[in-house]
């Protein structure tokens, strides 16, 4: 049993049997573990990624070349890079997927600009697709730049294995929309094999829209290959029970003390925008089985709690809004695991190796 009063904090914390339940109803929604390519960015962890290879799992992305590693090292012999590869990160990809002959690795690509250097190797490429976000991708009605992204990657020898959109704007949006986007990159899709360009998978659906994407499911041989890609079901958070209701628990909290006390009404926590981050909107936290008291504003280090103030020096569990982000912040994790028992694993670092 982890004696919680020696944790220095803020620490992250995880209750792998809900982790685990989390997993299971996702392969339960989604149909089959062959159909998930989990995005990885949110487990984070090596033991993580394990369980969901044990699950069945067999194709998996990632944000950055340390999560391709991870997983590949855990034995997942399909690991997309989920992110535009230029530069070092492509040169460290290309490593991985030498490294790995066994596995397949690849890359997202949207501009011919970015495939300056390479030419050919172990190293795959996926055409990622704009559905309306404008961050990345190429815009879903743009078929002639499409097409000459992968002309271009066929002059270099360089395998184009699908295509990846990313739909996560589309979260709340009418079934009508999500349909009307999986209609247009359909049309994307078949005018890249019309002009010979063979497509082998089709990635679409984040954790807000996979269950919409189901309801929509492509036609004919493309259905078969279709994959989803959510990734924060894994862990689930307060924005996940929000948009799904219960059907996933968070996982995942930070353990915070009671640093001060102004008032009897007002305390402070030592786990500020250092240990949660406030990109999915406010509050972004909630303590744990305490629903009279509220969140307020974080600084780096300090977080404003509303309420009944308890003793300094209490610890609380604060779930994230956005568990993602949460989880990027820290080095280890405390693992829950049966019977209570805690172990210490290691949190995949966000920067990118040389």
């Amino acid at each position: 049993m982890t004696c919680w009063a020696a944790v220095p904090t803020p620490a992250l914390v995880v209750d792998e049997s809900v982790m685990e339940r989390n997993v299971d109803r996702a392969i339960e929604l989604i149909g089959s573990p062959g159909r998930w390519r989990a995005h990885v960015k949110t487990a984070r962890s090596a033991w993580a990624i394990a369980r969901l290879r044990e699950r069945g799992l067999t194709r998996m992305k990632a944000s950055t070349t340390a999560e391709v590693a991870a997983a590949l090292a855990v034995g997942v012999p399909d690991v997309l890079l989920a992110f535009p590869a230029l530069g070092p990160a492509r040169r460290r990809a290309a490593e991985l997927a030498a490294a790995y002959p066994a596995a397949r690795v690849s890359v997202l690509v949207d501009t011919v600009e970015a495939l300056e250097g390479w030419t050919g190797g172990p190293l795959g490429a996926f055409l990622d697709v704009d559905l309306g976000m404008v961050r990345t991708g190429v815009p879903v009605g743009d078929h002639a730049r499409a097409l000459g992204v992968a002309g271009a990657l066929a002059g270099r020898g360089i395998e184009l294995r699908g295509v990846h959109t990313y739909d996560g704007h589309l979260s709340g949006a009418p079934d009508g929309r999500v349909e009307q986007g999986m209609r247009e990159l359909l049309a994307l899709t078949e005018a890249l094999e019309r002009a010979g360009h063979p497509v082998g998978e089709v990635v679409a659906g984040s954790t807000a829209t996979f269950q919409a994407v189901l309801r929509h499911p492509l036609p004919g041989r493309w259905a078969r290959l279709l994959t989803l890609g959510p990734g924060t079901v894994v862990y689930s958070d307060l924005l996940t029970v929000e948009r799904l209701g219960d059907t996933f628990t968070p996982a995942v909290s930070v353990l915070a003390r009671v640093v001060s006390r102004p008032s009897a009404d007002r305390f402070t926590l030592d786990a500020g925008l250092t240990a949660i981050g406030v990109d999915a909107g406010r509050p972004h936290a909630a303590v744990a089985g305490h629903p009279e008291l509220r969140v307020g504003r974080p600084s780096q280090e300090h977080l404003e709690v509303e309420g009944p103030a308890p003793a300094v020096g209490t610890l609380l569990r604060l779930v994230p809004r956005h568990v993602d982000t949460a989880v990027a912040q820290f080095e280890r994790m405390y693992v829950i695991g049966a019977g209570g028992r805690g172990r210490i694993e290691p949190v995949v670092n966000h920067r990118q190796p040389a």
